[in-house]
């Protein structure tokens, strides 16, 4: 009943068809302004085409609330793809936002009670804000990926920078040592290969997942720029995915290939060794440090390198590097040797230790130390007197009485603390006695 009234209302009694440029009189009939123009041109008076009666109008008003429900679409294309009644191709259909589908107004309006129904134009104004916002966000998104994209591949570069100066530091080694010792270089270099190779899987599979989502959103994108141009839209379930963010591990493991060469071929060959270098850790390195090729001294070198690349483990906002290796049981003793250098710290810190963040409060919650700077020599928390300078400290650190003792010539300083993992600063060489 309401659908018949309605195809009713919006009918010419004189053209019997969808009612064009529609006007009312005052009766309350509607019409074609043409048709009842054409009509009254064959009248004498003004009369009504249905009722008969006279009008009072001479000049004829558009009725727009009859004209939005009988408008034209935007364009021809539009037309098509939003008449969805072939019963009344020529009706622009509404829009129910609730069912998210467009309906006839004359055949399905009664099946949507109580839904939110607008103009087939209105629902193209916000589908296109819709389609907009989701392709602002995959931009981004993509823009994330392809900074994430480009600093792997940065890693990946320098990884193989490393592996280079790993095997001239290797060769550079071998080539002192007699004809004997050439099985023990190929068993180095073997063991370099095999970290190349797990340096290299393992950033594989990140790149491979950024290639194939890079793919995937371009793939979105492009749809829905036709959508954009084509006035469609398919609903798609919107998600608010992570950050991207780069994962650690991703360099190659120096302090595996490198650390402790020579011991470990020494070994082999049943020579004693009395002292064993403790191997820094480049991948903690502040760029602002050098170390030596072994990885067993450091120097402050007063420019930023800036090939080395941003990962989780560096230190960015103090002049720190860590000790490839952490302890956390037993009884472990250092001799480093400071010289007359006027600038250098030492000391152990939690392999938690704050790495980003300039923060003096956070660092000093995972490191304790001792050094000198400016002529005064401290041990984080106060100036400390020593009588005379001394080239070479010895650190002991006992996990099991749960103290960390420095020997400064005869001077003793006696610390507590829990966990261990070394770092120092500037040009020293650190020897581990056992």
């Amino acid at each position: 009943m309401a659908e018949s009234s309605l195809e009713s209302l919006l009918t010419c009694s004189v053209c019997l068809d969808i009612l064009t440029e529609p006007v009312s009189l005052s009766c309350h009939h509607s019409f074609c302004k043409r048709c009842l123009t054409e009509h009254w041109a064959r009248q004498p008076s003004r009369p009504c085409p249905v009722c008969r009666k006279t009008s009072s109008k001479e000049d004829l008003d558009v009725n727009f609330t009859l004209k939005e429900l009988t408008s034209e679409p935007p364009s021809a294309q539009t037309q098509r793809q939003w008449s969805v009644c072939p019963s009344h191709p020529q009706v622009p259909p509404l829009f129910c936002l609730d069912d998210s589908r467009p309906l006839c107004p004359l055949c399905e309006f009664s099946l949507h009670p109580q839904h939110r129904v607008v103009s087939g134009e209105e629902a193209q104004r916000r589908l296109k804000e819709l389609i907009s916002s989701q392709l602002q966000a995959l931009t981004e998104e993509k823009h994330q990926c392809e900074e994430l994209q480009q600093s792997y591949e940065e890693i990946q570069l320098y990884a193989e920078k490393q592996a280079g100066d790993c095997e001239r530091h290797i060769r550079m080694g071998f080539s002192r040592l007699h004809q004997f010792l050439q099985e023990e270089e190929q068993r180095a270099l073997s063991a370099l290969r095999e970290e190349q190779l797990r340096q290299k899987k393992n950033i594989s599979p990140e790149l491979e997942k950024l290639r194939e989502k890079l793919s995937s959103v371009d793939k979105i994108i492009q749809e829905l720029q036709q959508q954009l141009e084509t006035h469609t839209y398919r609903p798609r379930q919107e998600s608010t995915p992570p950050r991207p963010r780069p994962k650690a591990g991703l360099l190659l493991d120096q302090a595996k290939v490198l650390g402790n060469l020579g011991f470990r071929v020494w070994t082999r060959m049943k020579r004693l060794v009395t002292y064993q270098p403790v191997v820094l850790d480049p991948k903690t390195a502040c760029p602002e440090l050098s170390l030596s090729d072994d990885l067993s001294t450091v120097r402050y070198a007063e420019i930023w390198n800036k090939e080395l690349p941003e990962v989780p483990e560096r230190f960015s906002e103090y002049t720190i590097v860590l000790g490839s290796v952490g302890y956390s049981s037993g009884t472990h003793q250092w001799d480093v040797e400071v010289g007359d250098h006027p600038h250098w710290y030492i000391g152990v810190a939690k392999e938690s230790i704050e790495r980003k963040e300039k923060s003096v409060t956070l660092l000093k919650k995972g490191l304790l130390y001792f050094g000198i700077d400016k002529g005064q020599y401290n041990d984080g928390s106060k100036y400390v007197k020593v009588e005379k300078s001394p080239e070479k400290i010895r650190v002991k650190l006992d996990f099991n009485k749960g103290t960390l003792v420095k020997t400064v010539c005869l001077w003793v300083l006696l610390l507590l603390f829990d966990c261990g993992f070394w770092m120092l600063l500037s040009e020293r060489r650190i020897w581990e006695e056992r």
